[in-house]
């Protein structure tokens, strides 16, 4: 039996670009559907239908799939870069729900997570991370397989590890098995701003939605964590750990895209200004301001 979170909406902004994302994407709705009645509105923006064209049947064999939108734009750009804000704020303007939740195609949450940050939501807090800070918040997995060939999507419920995700009832134990954290300089497991964050979507639009300016691979998490403590919205977290499904990395994923240096200036110029000065900034935004 599902659980109700009707009131809930998952945006996902997608380009499938390597066969481990293709194989994330699977698995993350699937679990989705398969756990929550929620919608789930996935926006592609590719020079091709990939999720509609070897996505879509796989998890249409998985799970109920009435609750998912998919959404297929052909704005592919010159420099290969994902507009991923962008994305996000068009889906954010098309949902109708009272929550919108900024959703990585990577991420599984165990299940009461979920559950836990739509009550905050329903309470004192304007966005909640569903994620402890710091220290073994993020379990990154190893996935023992991919997608490569027709054979693997034929073939994709029928594999070792699918296979038993499924007979446990799409549960993170299995999981559990092929984890590590990653050691970084704050510690192992280190978790901040990204991944997922649950929203009130009238508090993020009034909050200024995402801000376009970065494109790719950027710290726009940060920026968007920064901006909304100076702006006085109510933060919360649940204490818990999320699943980041490990994947290749392309110039959209990681820190060697063509617009890094100018994202980073950007978060330069934006974290040293006042509450006021950052109004006046957002107000100036042609991105928010047409969307109005």
């Amino acid at each position: 039996m599902t659980i109700d979170l009707k009131n809930t909406t998952f945006i996902v902004p997608l380009r499938i670009d390597t066969g481990d994302r293709l194989r994330n994407v699977i698995l993350s709705t699937a679990y989705l559907l398969h756990h929550f009645d929620t919608t789930v509105m996935i926006k592609e923006v590719d020079s091709e239908h990939r999720f509609e064209e070897f996505a879509l049947p796989i998890i249409k064999r998985l799970v109920n799939t009435d609750n998912l939108i998919h959404i297929f734009q052909d704005d592919y750009r010159d420099d290969d870069a994902f507009h991923r804000t962008k994305v996000l704020n068009d889906m954010v303007m098309e949902s109708t729900t009272d929550n919108v939740v900024n959703y990585d195609t990577d991420l599984i949450l165990p299940v009461s997570s979920y559950t836990q940050a739509v009550e905050m939501l329903g309470g004192e807090y304007d966005v909640v991370y569903p994620y402890r800070f710091g220290n073994h918040a993020e379990r990154k997995v190893n996935m023992p397989f991919t997608i490569a060939t027709q054979e693997d999507m034929d073939g994709f419920e029928n594999g070792d590890f699918v296979k038993k995700f499924i007979e446990s009832g799409y549960s993170c134990k299995c999981l559990d098995e092929h984890y590590f954290y990653y050691q970084s300089q704050f510690g192992e497991g280190w978790g901040e701003y990204g991944m997922v964050q649950f929203f009130d979507r009238d508090v993020y639009i009034d909050g200024y939605l995402e801000n376009e300016g970065f494109i790719a691979y950027a710290p726009e998490d940060t920026e968007r964590h920064h901006r909304w403590k100076t702006l006085g919205y109510n933060i919360g977290r649940v204490d818990d750990h999320g699943y980041h499904l490990e994947h290749e990395r392309t110039q959209n994923s990681w820190y060697h895209n063509p617009h890094m240096e100018r994202n980073n200036q950007l978060w330069e110029d934006l974290k040293v200004l006042s509450k006021e000065e950052l109004i006046s900034y957002y107000e100036r935004q042609e991105y928010y301001t047409n969307r109005l």
